[in-house]
Formats: C-alpha cells, sequence, structure tokens
C-alpha cells in the first residue's frame, strides 16, 4: 500500500493486541504488515524483530516487552515503538522493583520513553519515537486529577480511590479466579491500599503535576463484565465541585476524547469507544467526588495508543478512531 505506514503489532493474540490490529486494519494511515502471536496468520514474536516497518506496537507481558523495545531500537532507530507493558512507565529502577518485584530487563531504556497520557502530553508525543503507553487504571485516574492537581485545586494528600474493571483488564491467561463461575453475579476487591502496580504509574504522574510527593489509597474491584472500568475518586480542597468542573471543561475543551457530563457516567455510555466521561459532583464539606469511565480495551489500552501514534505522526488525532460512539 503506497504511502501508508508499515505497522507491526506484537502479541496480537492477547485482549489489547486484537482491539489493536482491529483498529489499524481500519486507519486509513497504515498498513498493517505483520503480527506476532500464537495460531494462524501470526509469525513468532522473534521472527517480527526481523520485520522491518515504520512503527511497532508491543502488546507483551512486562518483563518482556522492554527486551524487544530495547532490540528494536536498535535495529530500527528510525521508527516508532509504543510498548503498552508497564516496562516504560516508571522513572528508575528502584520504582520498577518497588512495583513490579523483579529487576528491570532494559534500564537504558528508563527515562527516555515519553509517558503517553495522549490529553496532557500531546506537545512531548509529538515527534517522538518510543511512547510508553499509560495503564487502564491509571488513565481512569489521571486525566481527571492532573488538571486540578497543576491549579492546586485539591489536596494532594487526600486522594482515595476506588476503581472498578472488567475481567479482560486481566488479561487473557487462564486463571481460576477469572473463571466464569467464579467471577459471575459477584464482586470482589484485590490488591488494596497500595498492592497495585499501577499505583506507583499514578503517582509519578500526580507528583509530577502537583509538584510534591503524591501518595493515594488506591482499591481496584473485579466486576462481572467483560471490559470497562468506572472510577470514583474522592477528593478534598477548598474550590467547591463547580470551579473542579470547569477546571476540567476548560482543560479538555477541543480533546475529542475527553468529556465533562452531568450525571455519573456508566460503562454502557463508553464500551466500544475512546471516550473517557468524567463527571463531579459535590461531597461533604470542602470535599468532592469524581467519577471517570473508560473502555480498558480502547482509551485504557489500544486506543490511546493508536491516539498516540497519530500525535506522533502528526496526523489527526481521531484518525482510525470511534469518536463518540460512531
Amino acid at each position: 500500500m503506497p504511502g501508508k505506514l508499515r505497522t507491526g503489532v506484537f502479541g496480537a493474540t492477547g485482549y489489547t493486541g486484537r482491539e489493536l490490529v482491529r483498529l489499524l486494519e481500519h486507519h486509513p494511515e497504515v498498513e498493517l504488515a505483520f503480527t506476532t502471536g500464537s495460531g494462524h496468520g501470526h509469525v513468532p514474536h522473534e521472527t517480527g524483530l526481523e520485520r522491518e516497518a515504520s512503527a511497532y506496537f508491543l502488546c507483551l507481558p512486562h518483563g518482556v516487552s522492554a527486551v524487544f523495545a530495547a532490540r528494536l531500537r536498535q535495529a530500527y532507530d528510525h521508527a516508532l515503538v509504543v510498548d503498552l507493558s508497564g516496562d516504560l512507565r516508571l522513572p528508575d529502577l528502584d520504582a520498577y522493583r518497588t512495583w513490579y518485584l523483579q529487576e528491570h530487563p532494559a534500564p537504558a531504556l528508563l527515562g527516555h520513553a515519553t509517558y503517553g497520557l495522549s490529553e496532557v502530553y500531546r506537545a512531548r508525543i509529538a515527534g517522538t519515537r518510543l511512547v510508553s503507553n499509560p495503564g487502564c487504571y491509571a488513565t481512569s485516574v489521571l486525566l481527571p486529577l492532573v488538571p486540578l492537581l497543576r491549579e492546586g485545586l485539591i489536596d494532594s494528600g487526600d486522594i482515595v480511590v476506588d476503581a472498578k474493571s472488567g475481567v479482560t483488564g486481566a488479561g487473557r491467561a487462564p486463571r481460576e479466579e477469572l473463571l466464569f463461575a467464579e467471577v459471575a453475579d459477584d464482586l470482589s476487591a484485590y490488591s488494596p491500599g497500595r498492592a497495585h502496580r499501577h499505583v506507583g504509574e499514578i503517582e509519578a504522574v500526580l507528583g509530577e503535576a502537583a509538584g510534591a510527593t503524591v501518595e493515594l489509597t488506591f482499591c481496584p474491584h473485579l466486576l462481572p463484565v467483560r471490559r470497562g472500568i468506572l472510577s470514583a475518586l474522592y477528593v478534598r480542597g477548598a474550590a467547591p465541585a463547580a470551579e473542579l468542573a470547569d477546571a476540567l471543561r476548560q482543560f479538555y475543551a477541543g480533546s475529542p476524547f475527553v468529556r465533562l457530563v452531568e450525571a455519573p457516567p456508566r460503562l454502557s455510555d463508553v464500551v466500544g469507544t475512546n471516550d473517557c466521561l468524567i463527571s463531579v459532583h459535590a461531597a461533604s464539606p470542602g470535599r468532592a467526588v469524581l467519577f471517570s469511565a473508560l473502555d480498558n480495551l480502547l482509551k485504557g489500552a489500544a486506543g490511546q495508543a493508536v491516539q498516540n501514534l497519530n500525535l506522533a505522526m502528526g496526523w489527526q488525532e481521531q484518525a482510525g478512531l470511534p469518536v463518540h460512539g460512531t
């Protein structure tokens, strides 16, 4: 396909990889040159390293993905690499050891990837050649909070996040606790307090926004649904809820995928889209609750990766992506 960007996807058989392939196959500027994974039509991961392209997406497990990123960077330094694992999201080796409980597989890359929270870091992403795609929970938390912390409208030392995700957020590998009989008609919490690995990523970005150390309380839950994240964020500050909403509305003015809504968003509002919907509500005196909803496989993963491809290449940000459910 002359004129189109040759692109490869590593790990195309996982939930995120399959969504990414679906989006890229319909992207007006992209030729999907190869995919890696198990099954018919995919080449082995090692073979993918021999296929020259202009953009590569890595939907591989943490601890593995950074090795492939390093090898691709060495072989094809002109190409864009978008890593969807957690390997490049943290600022240093100590943080990676703390949250991933292992040594980093390619330490030379740490600190060299652009964090791909699209709406917040558009200017940094433009023209970059190494992007670390944010985690799905992280995206749902950071989009509402970063603008408010930058403006000093909420207390950086008192943030509580109560988040709920569908089962695809845990990946496609078979696990007993994700069996239908274990999940259906139930709701369970996991990794409470400060145990989930996305906490380190969230705090690093919030700390930059606040100009101070941020330590939040974060508790995720597993919903008996396939996809979607709904996060409730409890914050404290002197600004009334209406001022918080106005600040967010102004920050995201012109952003095609982040919208302020009046009523708390539902998963059905966002599943199948690249949207993040946010609402703000008054709580007890001096407090507010914000709701954030997105599709964990799209805005929380594959959709945001395509958004970052568009930004890095200087294309229209919406290219190849569903807008408001279209």
